[in-house]
């Protein structure tokens, strides 16, 4: 059995296309499903497997295409049914092989049944596919759950999308997990007591996979228990890349390139470079591109050096990978280059320092100074100077107000817009009282004393990645079984007795950061005798997360 999600999915996919065999395919996705393909499958080997067209549902052909089949990998909505029984009654392609992401209702089928005035429905099926696999241990459910949560009919579908999500990750890996949530979430208890009721009252019989009880555990997790690591500045390729510029299904644009490149795909299972150096950070980084590149070079030179016919022979067989590897140091270079201008243009290596001295530190007094100091320099962002002062009163808010008090009135100077302004005043009612301050700083207090003892040793990766989130207390915890019934209660029966299990799933409503992703891929390469999958509502990153506070912020004021 696999841990990988992105082989679970790819092998979905591949069956669907050849349960069809023989003849052009049309391939119809839905708004979400066509990220899943899109992080999984190529456009070669979508051509492999005979697929000429790939459409979105929502788009119906104005004439027919009988001479393609039809496959359709869309969620079980009320508004696909809808579009899949335009299709059938037009009949648009000559044949329908229908899959869904999840179980479907039945009086959807009926109403496609009542449809397919034509008989040309070949095939309906679940594959257990609502979410996108990022990477083999990381899957969102791209979309926002927002931070605020009340018994609204827009919470309850959120929580619907959130359930449909894991359930068919659950179905897919073939697991029937003991379920966990953060005590302090009503929206994590919800989504947790949905799932139980789904895996072991409505649908036992689906969810029956013959597993030894313990093996398998679900923890929901909420993303304000930890509200520290999305708004800090990261240093490692994967998570700086998404904090700078975004990775949207593995595409990243850039801005100042020089050539036509606009996008660039960045992905572990196609790219040897990403895949050894995603968790690499930026010192380090910068010297394995200047080795691709002269590794490049050396290659180019040789090739260069045609003089015979078995020269020529030798270059024609290499001169696909030469190809690829071209391409492959053209796009890091670029990249790189363009992380590089960004980071000079917005001072953030040293608005980094000081993140890390406020969130690792141990003097208060120099913190301050150094918040202090940056809101007042106007080569800072505005948006750097908030998640500085958010940070700051997330650490020392409660300790007394008149610090916190010169922050605001030196951040109301930095031309920011009313509702980020909003959110730093009511900052303790956005985070609310439940957050553990003392679990949150838990280790950082002792680390940043040893990283002054070690001096430069380590360099740069000790300076700006002191940082360590607080999934990974709950991942030492989980592997020595000592995650707290208290704090994160079960669902249902409590197995295993003893706390441990081999595979967990974590999963946090509100998104997760590759920050996170980063500590669950060294746990699961640490062969310590766990293995994580990790997953969100969506991946964020600090312009993300900061939206969603000042929308909460913004209901906080409206609501008083």
């Amino acid at each position: 059995m696999t841990l990988d999600v992105s082989a679970v999915v790819k092998e979905y996919i591949w069956k669907m296309l050849s349960d069809c065999s023989g003849g052009m395919k049309a391939f119809i996705l839905d708004d979400f499903t066509i990220n899943i393909v899109s992080v999984v499958f190529s456009q070669t080997e979508l051509l492999q497997a005979e697929v000429f067209l790939v459409e979105r549902l929502q788009h119906i052909p104005l004439k027919k295409l009988q001479h393609f089949k039809a496959v359709c990998f869309v969620r079980p909505t009320m508004k696909n049914c809808e579009k899949l029984c335009e299709h059938l009654k037009r009949h648009i392609y000559g044949e329908y092989f229908l899959f869904f992401s999840h179980l479907v209702q039945e009086n959807l089928l009926q109403k496609i049944a009542a449809s397919d005035e034509y008989e040309v429905v070949r095939q309906v099926q679940e594959l257990y596919a609502s979410f996108v696999p990022v990477d083999p241990s990381l899957f969102s459910l791209e979309f926002s759950f927002g931070m605020n949560y009340s018994p609204s009919d827009k919470s309850l579908r959120a929580t619907d999308r959130v359930v449909e999500g894991i359930s068919s990750l659950l179905l897919s890996l073939k697991w029937k997990p003991a379920i966990r949530f953060q005590r302090s979430s009503s929206r994590c208890r919800h989504v947790a007591e949905e799932i139980h009721r789904l895996a072991y009252i409505q649908e036992p019989g689906l969810f029956d996979f013959r597993q030894n009880v313990g093996d398998y555990q679900l923890i929901v997790l909420d993303r304000m228990e930890d509200p520290v690591t999305p708004l800090l500045s990261q240093w490692t390729y994967q998570a700086m890349v998404h904090e700078i510029l975004g990775i949207k299904n593995n595409k990243v644009q850039l801005r100042h390139s020089l050539n036509d490149e606009k996008e660039i795909v960045l992905a572990s299972s196609n790219d040897s470079f990403y895949q050894e150096n995603m968790f690499s950070n930026y010192g380090d980084l910068g010297l394995a591109v200047k080795q691709l590149v002269d590794n490049f070079q050396a290659i180019s030179k040789m090739n260069k050096q045609i003089e015979s016919i078995d020269d020529m022979h030798r270059f024609i067989e290499s001169f696909p990978e030469f190809r690829h590897q071209s391409g492959s140091v053209a796009k890091h270079v670029n990249l790189i280059s363009e992380l590089s201008k960004i980071i000079n243009e917005k001072s953030l290596m040293t608005v980094s320092r000081a993140e890390q001295e406020v969130v690792c530190g141990s003097d208060r007094v120099l913190a301050f100074d150094l918040v202090m100091d940056l809101l007042a320099d106007n080569k800072i962002l505005p948006f750097e100077c908030l998640k500085l002062a958010l940070l700051f009163i997330l650490r020392y808010g409660g300790h007394g107000n008149k610090q916190v008090d010169e922050v605001m009135t030196a951040l109301t100077l930095r031309n920011l817009d009313q509702l980020s302004l909003n959110l730093v005043r009511n900052f303790g009612k956005v985070v609310g009282s439940t957050i553990n301050t003392e679990c949150l700083f838990w280790n950082q207090n002792f680390f940043s004393r040893a990283s002054k003892l070690v001096g430069d040793l380590k360099g740069a990766e000790n300076v700006f990645t002191q940082h360590q989130p607080l999934l990974l207390q709950i991942l030492d915890n989980i592997l020595k079984g000592r995650l707290k019934e208290a704090d994160y209660p079960h669902v249902g029966e409590v197995f295993p007795k003893d706390g441990k299990s081999r595979h967990v799933i974590l999963f946090i409503v509100g998104g997760v950061t590759y920050e996170e992703a980063k500590f669950v891929a060294n746990a699961n390469q640490s062969r310590q005798g766990l293995r994580v999958i990790l997953g969100g509502t969506t991946i964020t990153n600090s312009q993300a997360f900061v939206q969603d506070l000042r929308s909460i912020a913004n209901t906080e004021q409206s609501a008083t």
